[in-house]
């Protein structure tokens, strides 16, 4: 959450304009990035109340009941909110702006009134629904025949056409293995009812797919057929606090990624009256929603893929880039009201990009853990990433929906009811999370089953995922067998040829450098490579009685500087760890100036080489 959020009693003067002795409310300053879309005022503004529509049925139907219509909603002046009323099976939609890549932050609750039953849900990604048509025939010719993605494709004064837009396919690149492979899909218009035979791929029978007419002249069915509706349904599953037979709670993408009540968590969220905030991000194909600040659903559009409920079109038919947001009217008793509805829209450079894939590495088999590895993104500085592992049914080759499965197909187990969630079985659908983190180790449960790893990432609201398959999960058991070796403590040196300069020409400046080579053999932590003259007149070779004015200097890498010899060690080397036949040659030099007397014969020293540690 974005704000702090609290208790808001909406009574059943909610259906009515708010009394006088409540003062206007007035919405704090949107969110950074954001700006409003609804405000709470009445008009005046592009977030006003008097800019959203209201979709049901014909073009008739959906108008305000103020102007013969059926749209029952009211502004709540008391507490800036959209109350539904007695709205029936509808949307209130935001026909001001078509979004493409964009968060939406909703502020939603249960009206607090004894009848009030908490179903709604948010639409994305709508076309245009306002078609001219006198009867249903007429609008079906304004439409496209087949495919079309564009938010304004019919053959309506606001969308600038006397003819439909023409139709597409939508052409699937193919990703992972546990995916359908690429392929090129043709279906009818997603507002359109289809015969068998327009789409090639099955339908939730296993036969050809068809689509019913449930959108042929319906605004608001147009708006479910087209975009997605993101559910509302704060309730358990059976009885106890606000039960409801309806298994499909607040988050799924209604029939494609439903969540059941305990992964949508509403046991939190039962109180009529507090409001609560959804975040809803629209990032190419790809949606991400919040439930006060908590990710609780990701879905990706792109995927082919069948709705769980026959006659509704596939994703394929759905893949509109941009689209109009709307807030459903669910009719009967349910009450949903919404307020303080923000949006932040991105440009591309916004948007995480990956270049490299991820990948998992791993042996695959049972008992042994996965990793998976990010692979490599353009992201902003200050993203954040992070990874979700999935388990799902496999689909193979000869399954009849196996171009298009639906969210059965890739899961669709029961468990017992628990208490917190309701009095009945839960209902866990589509692709399951199995883990968080960079690595996860598969169970006897994943046996057989694809596995793979999501990793997200985010931009301040721009989320975008990626996801790679693990290798096949295989039966094993796992023994621990110990095998190991010891090490003695080694420190060893042994030393080359010894280091001999050029002669010395007496009168002339010059440094004679020679290298001696020292061989190090180390299994300690740490260990030092030093260099002393334990000798008369430390740090000077001598010839007899005589001896060198400038001191003997020694380094221990080309890149080191010398350094003068005495008596006290000279550290030459350092090691931070164990090292074996390291043949570095330490590297000594003999300073010559040209007023330096010099004596006939051989100047020389016996130097004392240490390998020392402080962690054998």
């Amino acid at each position: 959450m974005q704000r702090k959020l609290v208790a808001c009693v909406t009574g059943l003067f909610a259906l009515a304009a708010a009394p006088a002795a409540h003062a206007q409310y007035t919405a704090p300053a949107p969110d950074p990035g954001f700006r409003y879309i609804f405000d709470g005022t009445a008009t005046g503004a592009d977030s006003s109340f008097d800019k959203w529509a209201f979709a049901a049925g014909t073009a008739a139907q959906s108008r305000p009941a103020s102007q013969g219509g059926q749209g029952q909603a009211t502004l709540n002046t008391a507490t800036g909110a959209i109350d539904v009323g007695a709205s029936p099976f509808g949307a209130y939609w935001y026909p001001v702006k078509a979004f493409g890549d964009a968060t939406f932050r909703i502020q939603y609750t249960v009206q607090d009134t004894p009848t009030s039953t908490p179903n709604g849900g948010v639409m994305i990604r709508t076309p245009e629904i306002r078609y001219t048509g006198a009867n249903t025939t007429e609008v079906l010719a304004q439409k496209p025949t087949g495919f079309n993605f564009d938010v304004c494709p019919g053959a309506i004064p606001l969308c600038g056409l006397t003819a439909p837009a023409p139709s597409t396919t939508y052409k699937w690149p193919g990703s992972t293995p546990n995916l359908p492979p690429a392929f090129e899909y043709t279906g009818g218009y997603c507002a359109r009812q289809t015969a068998a035979g327009v789409y090639n791929v099955n339908g939730l029978n296993g036969q050809p797919l068809t689509v019913n007419g449930n959108a042929n002249n319906h605004q608001h069915w147009t708006q479910v057929a087209c975009g997605h509706e993101v559910q509302i349904n704060e309730s358990l599953t059976g009885g106890g606090p606000q039960p409801s037979t309806d298994p499909i709670k607040t988050g799924s993408i209604y029939n494609f990624r439903n969540l059941n009540a305990k992964q949508s968590g509403t046991a939190k969220r039962l109180v009529k009256g507090v409001w609560h905030e959804m975040e809803i991000r629209t990032i190419g194909q790809q949606y991400t929603v919040l439930v006060d600040g908590q990710i609780i659903n990701q879905f990706d559009n792109s995927i082919p893929k069948t709705a769980s409920r026959a006659g509704d079109p596939p994703t394929m038919a759905r893949q509109l880039a941009a689209g109009y947001l709307g807030l459903q009217t669910h009719g009967g008793n349910d009450r949903i009201s919404y307020r303080e509805m923000q949006v932040k829209e991105f440009a591309a450079a916004d948007l995480p990009v990956n270049t490299t894939a991820p990948s998992v590495s791993g042996t695959g088999f049972q008992g042994q853990a996965l990793r998976c590895n990010h692979g490599a993104w353009n992201a902003a500085a200050g993203s954040t990433r992070w990874v979700t592992w999935y388990a799902a049914n496999k689909i193979p080759e000869n399954h009849p929906r196996f171009r298009a499965p639906n969210q059965l197909d890739y899961n669709n187990t029961t468990t017992p009811a628990e208490t917190e969630h309701g009095t009945s079985a839960l209902t866990w659908l589509d692709a399951q999370i199995v883990g968080t983190g960079d690595t996860y180790t598969p169970t006897a449960a994943e046996v057989g089953k694809s596995v793979y790893c999501q990793v997200s990432v985010d931009n301040a609201g721009a989320t975008v995922f990626k996801t790679a398959l693990a290798p096949e999960i295989i039966t094993a058991t796992n023994v621990d067998v110990p095998v190991g070796g010891s090490v003695s403590a080694t420190l060893a040196l042994s030393l080359g040829a010894p280091a001999t300069f050029a002669a010395f020409t007496p009168g002339v400046t010059k440094n004679y450098d020679a290298d001696a080579a020292v061989t190090v053999t180390s299994t300690a932590g740490n260990a030092t490579l030093s260099v002393a003259d334990p000798g008369a007149n430390p740090g000077h070779l001598v010839n007899g009685a005589f001896s060198l004015p400038q001191a003997l200097q020694a380094r221990g890498s080309a890149s080191g500087a010398f350094a003068d010899l005495g008596a006290s060690p000279l550290v030459v080397r350092t090691y931070t760890g164990p090292v074996s036949g390291d043949t570095t040659p330490v590297t000594y030099r003999q300073r010559i100036a040209s007023t330096d007397a010099l004596r006939t014969g051989t100047y020389s020293k016996t130097l004392t080489l240490t390998l020392a540690t402080t962690e054998p």
